[in-house]
Parts: structure tokens; sequence; C-alpha cells
């Protein structure tokens, strides 16, 4: 007898264009009724239920009921970093033909489940690199002291606690490394508690407000002309 991943039981769970909708819409971290992702993937209600219970089978997915209301989120933090190396894997050639005409925000910032992601996210990365803030060599990453030291300065990190975890999370839209992991989380909750960024009601996009333009090239070195080059943001 062979013993394998039953890698079929996943394939067939994303193997349908309205659930991979769904999980994209989890995605952005939060908890969503199924009516919500039913709205996001464009299909009734019963016919989500059918497809959420196929993600539910699938461990992508878990359910919470609260009232009369059941609340559906990603399974955990590695199934959605899984899902966004997979989505590495797709093609991309749409993305390109609409950075110039600004159609997809969502490329510039957007949440990867509790951290920043797109074109910002992998900017932060590299100027967490450049200025000698993070070392990374490969997919493995780590805070210098210099690095914890202006963070712990700027509020983004804590005095006297113990140095967070970084992650290399592979941006599925710019093929570069952005953050996760704790360190990712830390940062994501940062930029918003700070108005660096704003999150809307539902989806991932997160819009970069004045603050976070002049902080974001303050401290990572990221210019607006940056983000707009090759993504079409205003």
């Amino acid at each position: 007898m062979h013993i394998e991943p039953r890698l079929e039981i996943v394939g067939a769970a994303l193997s349908d264009a309205s659930r991979v909708r769904m999980l994209c819409e989890l995605m952005d971290g939060r908890s969503h009724t199924g009516k919500e992702l039913a709205s996001a993937a464009g299909i009734a209600p019963n016919t989500a239920s059918e497809h959420l219970s196929k993600l539910l089978n699938a461990n992508m997915i878990v359910a919470k009921k609260s009232g009369r209301c059941v609340y559906y989120r990603i399974a955990s933090d590695e199934i959605a970093e899984i899902l966004e190396q997979m989505s590495a894997l797709s093609p991309t050639d749409h993305l390109y033909r609409g950075r110039c005409r600004g159609r997809y925000p969502e490329l510039v910032a957007r949440t990867c489940y509790n951290h920043i992601a797109g074109r910002l996210g992998v900017l932060i990365a590299q100027g967490l690199i450049a200025r000698g803030w993070v070392y990374a060599d490969g997919e493995n990453a780590r805070l210098t002291q210099s690095g914890g030291n202006y963070l712990t300065r700027i509020g983004v990190l804590h005095d006297g606690e113990p140095t967070l975890a970084i992650k290399c999370c592979l941006d599925w839209s710019e093929r570069r490394h952005h953050f996760s992991g704790p360190f990712g989380t830390r940062l994501f909750d940062h930029a918003i508690a700070q108005n660096w960024l704003s999150r809307p009601q539902y989806g991932r996009t997160l819009q970069i407000k004045p603050k976070g333009v002049a902080a974001f090239e303050q401290h990572f070195g990221i210019s607006n002309s940056a983000l707009c080059c090759e993504a079409g943001a205003t």
C-alpha cells in the first residue's frame, strides 16, 4: 500500500472559479458570512453553501456560528501562505496589460491575510534590506540589531520584547518577496493604527493615506513615484 498526500482533495477544492474567488475574498484576513462570499463570487447563496462545504472538507477554511450567522475564515496562517505561493503559479499577463491604466489598485497595496502585499509590500521588504535593518538570504530573513533599534524608536516594535520572526512570502503579482510572519503582522497593524494605510469594509485593496506616503518614504525609502511606476497608482 502506497502512502501519499491527498493532493486530489486540495486540487478538487481549487478547481472551481467561484471557490477561488471566495478564497481570495477571505485572504483579506477577516471573517465573512456565506452571503458576503456569495456576493463576492457572483453566485446565489445556496450555491455558495455547496462550495463552502467543499472548502471546509478540504480543511482550507473554518466556520464559526455567531447568533444567526455563520462566519467563514481561512483555516490558518499556513493555509494563507500556501494559497499566496500557489497564486504565483498562475498566469499574470492580464495584470501587466492593466497596470499602465491603473485598473488594478490592489496591485499597489493589498492585504495578504494579515500583512502588507502588492508593490508596497515588496518595496518595504527591499527598503528594510537596503538599509541593513533586515538581513535576507534566499527565503530566510532576520531583523538586525540596528533594524530592531530603529523600528522600536518609531513604535513598530516594543522595547524589550523578543525578536519577531520574519517570513519571506512570494508576492503573486510582483513575483518577489514581501515579509509575513509575526513581523509582517506587526508592521501591518502599526501602519493601520498610525493611519499610514486604510482598508475598506470588504476586499483586500489598501489605500495609502497622505501620512503613509510621507512615512513610507522617510522610514523605508519608498518614493511615491516608485509606487506609481509599473502600477498606475495615483
